[in-house]
Protein backbone atom coordinates (compact mmCIF):
# COMPACT_ATOMS: atom_id res chain seq x y z
CA UNK A 1 0.00 0.00 0.00
CA UNK A 2 1.48 3.34 -0.88
CA UNK A 3 0.54 6.17 0.67
CA UNK A 4 0.99 9.45 -0.80
CA UNK A 5 1.32 12.31 1.85
CA UNK A 6 1.16 14.87 -0.83
CA UNK A 7 -2.30 13.96 -2.09
CA UNK A 8 -4.71 16.79 -1.08
CA UNK A 9 -7.20 14.39 -0.98
CA UNK A 10 -9.26 13.12 1.37
CA UNK A 11 -9.94 9.92 2.26
CA UNK A 12 -13.81 8.28 1.59
CA UNK A 13 -15.90 8.44 4.66
CA UNK A 14 -16.98 5.31 5.72
CA UNK A 15 -20.75 4.22 4.66
CA UNK A 16 -23.18 5.85 6.81
CA UNK A 17 -21.72 8.87 7.88
CA UNK A 18 -21.60 12.38 5.50
CA UNK A 19 -20.02 15.94 5.83
CA UNK A 20 -24.25 17.39 4.94
CA UNK A 21 -26.87 17.86 6.77
CA UNK A 22 -29.45 15.20 7.28
CA UNK A 23 -32.13 15.80 4.57
CA UNK A 24 -34.65 16.38 7.61
CA UNK A 25 -32.65 19.74 9.07
CA UNK A 26 -33.02 20.88 5.20
CA UNK A 27 -36.18 19.96 5.21
CA UNK A 28 -37.57 21.81 8.43
CA UNK A 29 -35.81 24.98 7.83
CA UNK A 30 -36.79 24.95 4.06
CA UNK A 31 -40.91 24.55 5.28
CA UNK A 32 -39.91 27.23 8.21
CA UNK A 33 -38.74 29.72 5.57
CA UNK A 34 -41.98 28.95 3.10
CA UNK A 35 -44.20 29.41 6.22
CA UNK A 36 -42.23 32.68 6.98
CA UNK A 37 -43.13 33.45 3.57
CA UNK A 38 -46.22 32.31 3.60
CA UNK A 39 -47.25 34.43 6.71
CA UNK A 40 -45.60 37.32 5.38
CA UNK A 41 -47.38 36.76 2.33
CA UNK A 42 -50.64 36.33 4.10
CA UNK A 43 -50.29 39.56 6.28
CA UNK A 44 -49.25 41.04 2.60
CA UNK A 45 -52.93 39.59 1.46
CA UNK A 46 -54.64 40.70 4.12
CA UNK A 47 -53.06 44.29 4.41
CA UNK A 48 -53.70 44.76 0.65
CA UNK A 49 -57.19 43.01 1.10
CA UNK A 50 -58.08 45.84 4.26
CA UNK A 51 -56.64 48.71 1.87
CA UNK A 52 -59.17 47.88 -1.44
CA UNK A 53 -62.20 47.41 1.28
CA UNK A 54 -61.31 50.87 2.48
CA UNK A 55 -60.76 52.60 -1.47
CA UNK A 56 -64.39 50.53 -2.21
CA UNK A 57 -65.92 51.87 1.18
CA UNK A 58 -64.12 55.73 0.34
CA UNK A 59 -65.70 55.12 -3.68
CA UNK A 60 -69.23 53.92 -2.51
CA UNK A 61 -69.21 56.70 -0.41
CA UNK A 62 -68.30 59.63 -2.87
CA UNK A 63 -70.76 57.97 -5.04
CA UNK A 64 -73.22 58.04 -2.80
CA UNK A 65 -72.86 62.08 -1.95
CA UNK A 66 -72.68 62.43 -5.71
CA UNK A 67 -76.08 60.12 -6.39
CA UNK A 68 -77.37 62.43 -3.59
CA UNK A 69 -76.57 66.29 -4.59
CA UNK A 70 -77.95 64.74 -8.38
CA UNK A 71 -81.33 63.46 -6.88
CA UNK A 72 -81.59 66.96 -4.62
CA UNK A 73 -80.93 68.92 -7.95
CA UNK A 74 -83.53 66.72 -9.73
CA UNK A 75 -85.98 67.15 -7.29
CA UNK A 76 -85.74 71.17 -7.48
CA UNK A 77 -85.67 70.89 -10.55
CA UNK A 78 -88.84 69.05 -10.83
CA UNK A 79 -90.42 71.38 -8.07
CA UNK A 80 -90.06 74.60 -9.91
CA UNK A 81 -91.31 72.62 -12.89
CA UNK A 82 -94.46 71.79 -10.96
CA UNK A 83 -94.94 75.61 -9.87
CA UNK A 84 -94.18 76.39 -13.17
CA UNK A 85 -97.54 74.27 -14.85
CA UNK A 86 -99.35 76.02 -11.62
CA UNK A 87 -98.63 79.32 -12.40
CA UNK A 88 -99.46 78.54 -16.20
CA UNK A 89 -102.90 77.01 -15.32
CA UNK A 90 -103.50 79.79 -13.39
CA UNK A 91 -102.50 82.61 -15.95
CA UNK A 92 -104.93 80.55 -18.40
CA UNK A 93 -107.69 80.09 -16.61
CA UNK A 94 -107.32 83.79 -15.66
CA UNK A 95 -106.99 84.29 -19.37
CA UNK A 96 -110.05 82.59 -20.31
CA UNK A 97 -112.40 83.75 -17.76
CA UNK A 98 -111.25 87.41 -18.69
CA UNK A 99 -112.16 87.12 -22.49
CA UNK A 100 -115.04 85.11 -21.32
CA UNK A 101 -116.34 88.23 -19.68
CA UNK A 102 -115.63 90.38 -22.30
CA UNK A 103 -116.86 88.55 -25.29
CA UNK A 104 -119.66 88.06 -22.64
CA UNK A 105 -119.80 84.47 -22.86
CA UNK A 106 -121.00 82.62 -19.56
CA UNK A 107 -119.18 79.48 -18.18
CA UNK A 108 -121.84 77.26 -19.49
CA UNK A 109 -120.09 78.93 -23.58
CA UNK A 110 -122.03 81.47 -26.26
CA UNK A 111 -125.51 82.55 -25.60
CA UNK A 112 -125.95 81.12 -22.38
CA UNK A 113 -127.25 84.30 -21.07
CA UNK A 114 -129.37 85.00 -23.90
CA UNK A 115 -132.72 83.14 -22.24
CA UNK A 116 -132.74 85.04 -19.15
CA UNK A 117 -134.01 88.10 -19.86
Amino acid sequence: MNINMSSTTPPPLPPGISTSPPLSAHHTHATHAAHGTAVARSETGQEAATKLAAAIDDFLGDLEKKFKGISDEILTKLDDMAERCDRLEQEMLVRETSSNVLEGVGPKGPGSQAGSG
